[in-house]
């Protein structure tokens, strides 16, 4: 099949990202066949497959948050990430750290990698739907970084901008952690800072 053709096929139908499973219906072909031609195409850069049975085409990736969304689920935004979209870290950020129920991931395409770190079910929560995929509330994704600067897995960073941030939201997710170091880093964090609300 002639690609032009393949790659309208399916954007007429409204994928940006898609599955062999998706796709299926809209072709006259086997598994194999389709299979194949997947295969192929993936082969000549014409589609990107982060994880296994993901796919979107190369020519004109998917919003990225929204690539972080299918690619792993149960997850949401968080981290570095969300702190830089909300401004709270000045830095530009071009891995996208997400928080998941599931085990920790790393999955990459020809230019991002996708960064899944597993947090406990009590706090998977404080996120909301942004377009199509979950994104943590600022106060959120920064407890989760600092719980991971408490075990020791990321660098704290010290540019950290906290001012307007709801001080009570920040410690009641805190808790939600049951983790003392984190509480410590937590409060002087605060206590240095006189910007939170």
């Amino acid at each position: 099949m002639n690609y032009l053709l393949f790659r309208d096929i399916i954007k007429n139908h409204g994928f940006t990202i898609f599955s062999k499973e998706d796709i299926a219906p809209l072709f006259d072909l086997t598994s194999e066949g389709l299979t194949s031609l997947l295969r192929r195409y993936k082969r000549k850069g014409y589609l990107q497959n982060p994880k296994r049975g993901v796919y979107f085409f190369t020519e004109q990736p998917p919003d990225l948050y929204f690539l972080a969304y299918k690619i792993y689920n149960p997850s949401y935004i968080s981290f570095e990430s969300a702190l830089s979209y909300y401004g709270v870290i000045p830095e530009t950020v071009y891995s996208i750290s997400s928080a998941t129920t599931k085990s920790t991931r790393t999955f990459t395409t020809d230019t991002n990698a996708f960064i899944y770190i597993k947090i406990k079910q009590q706090a998977f929560c404080g996120f909301s739907k942004k377009d199509q995929y979950l994104i943590a509330e600022p106060e959120k994704a920064l407890v989760d970084y600092i719980y991971q600067v408490a075990l020791g897995k990321k660098t704290f960073n010290d540019r950290l901008q906290i001012s307007g941030l709801d001080k009570n939201k920040i410690y009641k997710y805190s808790a939600l952690f049951d983790h003392q170091l984190l509480h410590n880093r937590i409060w002087q964090l605060l206590k240095s800072s006189k910007n939170t609300r």
